[in-house]
């Protein structure tokens, strides 16, 4: 469930930086770029909400902590 959750919020911020780089190519016009950057935010904010807030689990092997 989280690994689907880091892959869909990774092709969000994909949807974030292609219509803008689509619209300055000039291959897109501006309401079409801001529906779909607006949709790519929202998508973003639902499915990394959830990675960024689990619970304190143990650490792993490559993870290092610091006192």
């Amino acid at each position: 469930m989280r690994l689907a959750l880091r892959i869909v919020s990774i092709l969000s911020l994909t949807g974030l930086i292609l219509p803008s780089v689509l619209f300055l190519a000039g291959r897109t016009d501006l309401d079409r770029t801001k529906w779909l950057m607006l949709l790519a935010t929202i998508v973003w904010f639902v499915t990394a909400t959830p990675v960024m807030w689990k619970e304190p689990s143990e650490p792993d092997k490559e993870e290092v902590i610091v006192p």
